[in-house]
């Protein structure tokens, strides 16, 4: 019988994902460069939604870095709806896994409207958003047959940010040494993905007992976490099917804390920055204060804090978010799995086309 692919073999299969992508790196981005080449590029919109949008969210410094760009990270309806694009040296870059995404394709439609340049970047071919955009770009990560996107997260944000380095190399914004530097600084960091996540799995089995109580859950972060804080909500949402929430860390202490009680669980992305002592003072002010269920995943190896995740991360500041939510989407699968349900499977397999958010 064949063995039926799982959320969990799909996190471990991330960092040969992007491997794949570097590797193939040339392939890949061929059309995407020459569409490119002596363009008057001045402002990148990247736009998506769920996962597709925090994938552009933790690419966007570096985009924004090294080719010397503003990029607005957008969901497409918002796009769509804007009256006016100011700038019509503007490249819109759609992105769409599934490349059926209804409101990237009416974006993208736009886009063209306008007389922009346009670029779709999809995980699986001969899909229909790949005829709504002047070129396209594979996300090149093999197969992911289940509902919550994963190794699609990851190798979304790979594609996204060697396309920027790609296209500073073309610029000549950026040489070769530097190009490697920044290849060698993100598959770095996904090595270590396939030991994060047995350690989270051995982690979460210590802390299941009162994982399993929990109903109202809000993960906190800040900073070059904020993509793992995004979809890390995202995915135990999906897969848990409670109430599961997601806030940068000053934006939680502007009234969230109001709500804060005995029955509320805390996830905190503690990475390392500016901000980390402050976190940790705030969860050490819900533990005391109002009994909250507070846990930590951190590079703290010193951390005194209870019920903490500690990992030796490499805290890039461009890719700690493709090393940071692996402990998320862990704690997403093995915690679904433990409250019976399969999120593998949607709740509702026909809900994208009662929606028509799908164009099939």
């Amino acid at each position: 019988m064949t063995k039926q692919i799982d959320m969990y073999d799909y996190i471990l299969q991330s960092n040969e994902a992007v491997e794949n992508i570097v590797k193939h790196q040339d392939a890949i981005f061929m059309q995407a460069l020459a569409y490119c080449k002596d363009k008057q590029i001045e402002q990148v919109y990247i736009l998506g939604s769920g996962t597709s949008y925090h994938a552009a969210v933790a690419a966007k410094r570096l985009f924004e870095e090294i080719t010397q760009r503003k990029v607005i990270t957008m969901y497409p309806m918002e796009f769509v709806d804007n009256e006016k694009i100011f700038n019509k040296k503007t490249l819109v870059i759609g992105i769409s896994h599934a490349g059926r995404s209804s409101s990237t394709i009416k974006a993208l439609d736009k886009a063209k409207k306008l007389g922009l340049m346009s670029i779709a970047m999809t995980a699986e071919k001969d899909r229909p958003v790949s005829d709504h955009a002047d070129c396209n770009v594979m996300i090149e990560i093999g197969l992911e047959l289940v509902g919550p996107k994963t190794k699609g997260f990851i190798g979304s944000i790979a594609t996204i940010a060697l396309f920027a380095i790609k296209l500073a190399k073309q610029e000549g914004l950026l040489d070769d040494k530097n190009k490697e530097q920044l290849e060698a600084r993100m598959l770095a960091t996904t090595y270590n993905i396939p030991d994060i996540a047995a350690k989270a799995w051995t982690w979460y089995k210590q802390n299941q007992e009162d994982l399993l109580k929990c109903r109202r859950m809000i993960i906190i972060g800040y900073d070059n976490c904020m993509s793992a804080m995004l979809e890390g909500t995202l995915k135990i949402l999906e897969a848990v099917r409670y109430s599961v929430v997601g806030y940068e860390l000053e934006e939680f202490m502007h009234g969230v804390y109001h709500s804060i009680d005995s029955d509320t669980y805390l996830i905190y992305i503690g990475s390392k920055g500016n901000h980390y002592s402050r976190m940790i003072n705030m969860l050490k002010y819900f533990k005391d204060e109002r009994n909250a269920h507070n846990y930590l995943i951190t590079f703290d190896q010193n951390t005194d804090i209870e019920k903490a995740f500690v990992y030796p991360f490499i805290n890039d500041d461009y890719f700690a978010s493709m090393e940071y939510v692996i402990a998320l989407q862990v704690i997403a699968r093995k915690l679904s799995f433990d409250l019976g349900i399969d999120c593998n499977i949607p709740s509702d397999p026909l809900f994208h086309n009662k929606m028509k958010s799908y164009d099939f």
